[in-house]
């Protein structure tokens, strides 16, 4: 079928984690992506995990992986056309948006995941608390936003290279109970943001995100959201995050490349985000 994505309080939320879209003519949409205008990262932009998962519901796979090739607009709906081998591939317009395609995470174990108290301590060591930046009004960390999720991430004590952030699922991110899939893409992008970089207030930017949903996690729920860097090379951060329940059970994980913006771009990159 084709699918309407709404990243917003309307039924179509309630799509599953992967929606198998009819493959006919590709130079014809298969579906479009709709992020609304208050589900922001940037200002005027997309967060980028919920266009990340807005875009991999158009996916026929358990894991996907979305690459992030231009910033998602809000307010747009953007077409979604076949790519071939289970791949799908946004654009507005004539541009290149987002390519989303079945892929697999990355192999290793998680780094013990902390408690929700010890998240909401991380939270308050975010270093950006209280300072007015490009992301500060962004739905899923910005700390000044009143109607956003609060999963603001931060440093855990004696753990330099991990960021963990708490996340109480509210009816506002929720269809029937249940957080949006979108919305665990959200949690998962903004604490996969690279520990040493927010540390040291270093721009960076989401280029891929992989991520495997196991469950929706419901309203009320109190959750973990963990971060840790596998890997840093030049600007480059190869990053994972994991979503755990109450029990300790992993409800969702999700590995992100970030690439930190240039200093002779970042000029430039604040004023887009402004």
């Amino acid at each position: 079928m084709s699918a309407l994505v709404l990243a917003s309080s309307t039924a179509s939320t309630s799509a599953p984690a992967h929606v198998a879209s009819a493959r006919h003519d590709p130079a014809r949409p298969i579906g479009r992506v709709f992020v609304d205008r208050y589900l922001n990262g940037p200002r005027g932009f997309a967060n980028g995990g919920f266009a990340a998962g807005s875009i991999a519901q158009h996916v026929d796979s358990e894991t996907v992986s979305v690459v992030l090739r231009r910033p998602v607009p809000v307010a747009r709906a953007l077409d979604v056309f076949d790519d071939g081998d289970g791949a799908v591939v946004v654009r507005d317009g004539g541009k290149t948006i987002a390519r989303g395609f079945p892929s697999a995470l990355a192999a290793g174990p998680a780094p013990t995941a902390p408690s929700f108290a010890d998240a909401q301590l991380a939270r308050a060591r975010h270093p950006l608390a209280g300072v007015r930046h490009p992301l500060s009004d962004c739905v899923v960390c910005g700390p000044r936003r009143l109607d956003g999720m609060h999963v603001t991430p931060g440093a855990l004590a004696g753990r330099r290279h991990e960021l963990a952030a708490p996340w109480t699922v509210t009816s506002a991110f929720s269809h029937a109970g249940s957080a949006w899939y979108a919305a665990v893409w959200g949690a998962l992008d903004c604490t996969s943001y690279p520990a040493v970089a927010l540390e040291q207030r270093v721009v960076c930017l989401l280029g891929t995100m992989t991520a495997r949903i196991e469950r929706r996690p419901l309203v009320g729920e109190h959750l973990v959201v963990h971060s840790w860097t596998r890997e840093t090379s030049g600007r480059r951060y190869e990053t994972s995050v994991a979503m755990t329940d109450e029990r300790g059970d992993e409800v969702a994980r999700a590995d992100a490349t970030w690439i930190a913006v240039a200093r002779r771009g970042l000029a430039s990159v604040i004023r887009w985000l402004r």
